[in-house]
C-alpha cells in the first residue's frame, strides 16, 4: 500500500515523547511547534459565531465561496503583483492544497524537485504516487540554480519553492526567484509555491514566482489563513492555480473535503475585509521575539545560525558529533526542551536543529538558557562521550 510505503517523519517520534512526558507531568517547554501562541482576533471569531447564527452551515461550492475568492485574489494583486482572479481561487487547507497540487501536476512515477532543506514535502510527494528528488542549496540556503539544473531528470514535473522558508525563514531575493522560474520555463516544470509566511517579513519584500513575468501559467501558489490570523486550528488556506490545474484541484476538493465549512469562510473573509491590523499587530511581535532570540542563540559557543527574514524558526546548525535526532533527543530528555531535528527537512538539514520563536519571551529566553546549558556541559571533556 502506497500509504504503507511513507517514509517516517523524525518530528513524530519527537511529539510522541513529548506528550508522553507531559501526559506523566513532566513541565515540556515546547519550542518546537509552528503555531502562533496568539488566539484567532476576536472580530475573526465573532465573525464566525454569527455566521454560524445566519445559518451559514450547509455546504458551499467546492472551489470556495466567490467572495472569499474574491477577496483573496484582491490582496494578492495588491501586495504581491500575482495576477490572480477569483476564478483562479480553490479554498481548501494548505497542507491538502500541496497535496491536491501533487496530484494534479504529477504522474505516478513522475520526480518532483524539492530545496535541501525544506519543508515536509517529501510526504505528501510519495502519497501521490511521484518521488521527491532533493536539491541543495547554498550554505547560507540561497537558491543554487546550477544545483537544479543537475538534479533535473525527464522525469521532472513539478519544483517546489517555499519562501519565507520554514525551516531556515530566508526569503527568496527576486533574482533567485526569476532565475527558479527561468529553469521551469526550460524544462517545462510547474511550479508549486508554498507561500504561507507571506505576511511574516521582517527584511526585504517577499516575491512570488506568479508575479513574475509570463509565468502565471506554470505556477501555483499556496497560502493560509493559519498563520496570517493564528487560525492553525480552523484548517483554512487556498491555492491559486493555472485553469488547467485548477480544475483539477477543485475535483480534488469535490470528492474529499467537498468544502470548507462555509461559516470559516466567512470567519477568513471578515478577517481579510476587517483585520490588517491583527496581521500587522503579528508581525512586529514576532520580529521583536526574533532578535532577542537571535541575540541568545548566536552569543552560544558552537552553535552558528543566520538571521531569519521571515516565517518564525531559526535553524541553529551545532558543533557536537551527535545526529539531530539524538541532539535533539537528549535537550529533551535533559533539559525538558522539545526542539525538532534538522534532518526532519532534507539530508542537509543534518547537524542542525529548528527552533521556534512562536511562545513568548519569557519561555523564548528560557529555551535559550536550557540550550546553552545543553551545548556548554555536553561541550564539556569530563562529559562522557555524546
Amino acid at each position: 500500500m502506497r500509504v504503507d510505503d511513507l517514509s517516517e517523519s523524525p518530528i513524530l517520534s519527537l511529539l510522541d515523547q513529548v506528550f508522553e512526558m507531559r501526559r506523566r507531568g513532566e513541565k515540556v517547554l515546547g519550542l518546537h511547534v509552528g503555531e502562533p501562541d496568539f488566539d484567532t482576533p476576536p472580530g475573526i471569531r465573532a465573525a464566525a459565531a454569527r455566521a454560524l447564527e445566519e445559518g451559514w452551515t450547509h455546504y458551499a461550492p467546492a472551489q470556495g465561496l466567490p467572495e472569499l475568492r474574491d477577496a483573496i485574489s484582491e490582496r494578492l494583486q495588491r501586495l504581491h503583483g500575482i495576477p490572480a482572479r477569483g476564478a483562479d481561487v480553490v479554498v481548501l487547507p494548505g497542507k491538502l492544497a500541496i497535496y491536491a497540487s501533487l496530484l494534479s501536476a504529477t504522474d505516478p512515477g513522475d520526480e518532483v524537485l524539492l530545496p535541501d532543506p525544506t519543508y515536509l514535502f517529501e510526504q505528501p510527494v510519495q502519497l501521490a504516487g511521484a518521488r521527491p528528488v532533493y536539491f541543495p542549496l547554498r550554505p547560507d540556503f540561497s537558491f543554487d540554480p546550477e544545483a537544479l539544473d543537475r538534479a533535473i531528470t525527464p522525469r521532472s514535473r513539478v519544483l517546489i519553492l517555499t519562501s519565507p522558508s520554514n525551516p531556515t525563514g530566508r526569503i527568496l531575493s527576486r533574482a533567485e526567484v526569476e532565475a527558479a522560474v527561468d529553469i521551469a520555463r526550460r524544462h517545462d516544470l510547474t511550479i508549486l509555491s508554498d507561500e504561507t509566511y507571506e505576511s511574516l517579513v521582517y527584511e526585504g519584500p517577499h516575491v512570488a514566482p506568479a508575479s513574475v513575468r509570463n509565468a502565471s501559467d506554470r505556477v501555483v501558489t499556496i497560502g493560509s489563513f493559519s498563520k496570517m490570523f493564528a487560525m492553525t486550528g480552523w484548517r483554512a488556506g487556498y491555492a491559486v492555480a493555472p485553469p488547467r490545474l485548477k480544475t483539477r484541484l477543485v475535483k480534488v476538493v469535490e470528492h474529499t473535503l467537498t468544502c470548507i465549512p462555509p461559516f470559516i469562510q466567512q470567519a477568513c473573509l471578515w478577517g481579510l475585509q476587517n483585520s490588517s491590523a491583527d496581521i500587522e499587530r503579528f508581525r512586529r511581535e514576532f520580529q521583536r521575539r526574533r532578535d532577542r532570540l537571535y541575540e541568545l542563540l548566536s552569543k552560544i559557543p558552537g552553535l552558528e545560525l543566520l538571521r531569519p527574514a521571515g516565517a518564525f524558526y531559526m535553524f541553529p546548525h551545532y558543533d557536537l558529533p551527535v545526529d539531530s535526532v539524538e541532539f535533539c533527543r537528549r535537550v529533551l530528555e535533559t533539559e525538558k526542551l522539545a526542539v525538532v531535528p534538522g534532518v526532519s527537512f532534507g539530508p542537509a538539514g543534518e547537524r542542525h536543529f529548528r527552533v521556534s520563536f512562536t511562545a513568548a519571551m519569557p519561555e523564548l529566553e528560557d529555551g535559550a538558557a536550557r540550550l546553552r546549558h545543553f551545548v556548554e556541559t555536553a561541550s564539556t571533556p569530563a562529559r562522557h562521550a555524546l
